[in-house]
């Protein structure tokens, strides 16, 4: 490594090849960090053994470490029988109730990694981030016997703030908390509201920095407008973030309209009810690719964000940038008071409801439609839209990584 590098090591489980809004997070990390500047490795999860150990990936030397432990989360798959899908469900469900931490193995090959790799390459600084906690914790080990490495803290969404976890569960994170405020050099994290909690929660640690998670891709918007009207919603449905209000108002606003819909659900469980008179109108479309999903969210005439009410504030949801970067309306059905919604309006980007309120969900879908069948354009704010690219928001955690560097 050159003299004037720094090497910076990534500790995260979400890295290729597991896919998610995580992952692109953590891929874009590694991405648009200045390689002039910075060397970077990253050391993340062995999900099977058809995953290489190690390979170079995005000119980083990424490391992949197994976990042995026993009981492990089950990941779900779009498509797969409801039956099945309903027992992962339930067992990662029960599992979070009963485990402490399920990434303990990952933790301590990690460690022992970390400190091989600072034996032959020096580590400058370190970035790990949640979830799981265990990235933070191999992080804090070892930041506390090297003290002069670097240390941010990637929270990305809260964590004992979280309101959905267990009272077991988000008793752990809290002493976890208490423990990495003694020794992170900064926090991160994808919104204001949720940084400012960390704030309160962690007060000894003396940078905190907001790192939205953006967009990633160079698709240019393009004006398409389908025969039928096409809603189109990426991603999956959890908890009370289901698409039931949204019918109601469908079925309303159809009714009115006497028109037609399609919906296009993009790797989607269907985990929900469809109405009958809309069951031939959805299709149900496998995870794509990250530009293959992309394409079809430019392709339609509205993109629908679904986010139920929730106790806390700061929540985005990572799909709403890629909506917003193909410039179609979004149709938000979401807490009209939070930062997702505030974005949209700000953009001019498209139309909001609250989650429960069906005559202005029917409102927010008659807007998008009238676009679609004026074949007209929402005159949005191109030229923000285009700074919420994924390497905007990484300039900021680089310069917060030359501030520590620099001290």
């Amino acid at each position: 490594m050159p003299r004037d590098k720094k090497h910076i090591v990534l500790l995260t489980t979400w890295f290729t090849p597991r896919q998610g809004v995580a992952v692109n997070r953590m891929h874009a990390f590694v991405k648009y960090l200045d390689p002039a500047k910075y060397e970077i490795t990253v050391i993340t999860v062995q999900p099977d053994n058809r995953a290489p150990e190690s390979e170079m990936l995005f000119g980083a030397h990424v490391y992949r470490v197994k976990n042995k432990s026993l009981f492990k989360r089950i990941n779900e798959r779009a498509g797969e029988p409801k039956m099945l899908h309903y027992a992962k469900v339930t067992w990662n469900v029960l599992l979070s109730f009963a485990r402490k931490l399920e990434y303990s193995d990952w933790m301590r090959g990690t460690g022992a990694l970390l400190e091989e790799i600072h034996a032959k390459n020096r580590i400058h600084a370190i970035i790990s981030s949640y979830s799981p906690v265990e990235a933070h914790l191999a992080a804090f080990a070892f930041c506390r016997k090297h003290t002069d490495v670097k240390w941010i803290a990637d929270m990305r969404d809260e964590m004992s703030g979280n309101p959905h976890l267990p009272k077991k569960e988000t008793r752990l994170l809290a002493r976890v908390e208490r423990q990495l405020a003694q020794k992170a050099d900064a926090v991160t994290s994808v919104s204001l509201p949720i940084l400012a909690d960390f704030q309160k929660l962690m007060p000894e640690v003396k940078y905190f920095e907001e790192v939205r998670n953006g967009y990633d891709h160079e698709v240019e918007p393009s004006v398409h407008f389908n025969p039928v009207f096409t809603i189109a919603y990426a991603g999956s449905f959890y908890g009370l973030s289901k698409p039931q209000t949204f019918f109601e108002a469908l079925k309303n606003f159809v009714a009115r309209q006497n028109c037609s819909v399609r919906l296009q659900f993009i790797g989607v469980h269907r985990n929900f009810s469809i109405p009958a008179e809309f069951e031939t109108s959805c299709e149900f479309i496998p995870p794509l690719s990250y530009p293959e999903t992309v394409s079809l969210l430019a392709k339609a005439d509205a993109n629908l964000l679904i986010l139920a009410p929730v106790q806390r504030k700061g929540v985005y949801s990572g799909k709403l940038f890629d909506y917003l970067s193909v410039q179609k309306p979004v149709i938000g059905l979401l807490d009209t008071t939070d930062v997702a919604a505030q974005l949209i309006t700000g953009l001019n980007a498209g139309f909001v409801a609250a989650f429960t309120d069906i005559t202005a969900i029917e409102k927010a879908i008659a807007g998008a439609y009238e676009l679609w069948k004026s074949q007209t354009v929402l005159q949005m704010d191109r030229e923000k839209i285009k700074l919420l690219h994924r390497r905007y928001e990484v300039a900021k955690l680089e310069r917060l990584t030359d501030k520590l560097l620099a001290s």
